[in-house]
């Protein structure tokens, strides 16, 4: 059975073309996203963690235990 595509330009050809393109930008970000979505997370945390900590405490001790933490409660979902 054929399957009947959309029609969003005149030429068929470029409709296959742009629903070929939306196909592998879609599984690109089932691929990649959860993985960026996790670092910016961290890169969000991080700026967080560094903006409260004063100067002299120990900022990088600090900011790796409380992404570990982090780790632990992402890992537990």
């Amino acid at each position: 059975m054929e399957q009947k595509t959309e029609s969003y330009y005149e030429d068929p050809k470029d409709n296959i073309a742009f629903e070929r393109c939306i196909e592998v930008m879609s599984r690109l970000i089932m691929k990649y996203g959860p993985g960026l979505l996790e670092k910016m997370d961290q890169e969000k945390l991080k700026d967080l963690i560094s903006a409260e900590i004063e100067s002299g405490a120990d900022k990088n001790r600090f900011l790796s235990r409380m992404l570990g933490y982090c780790k632990l409660m992402t890992d537990r979902k």
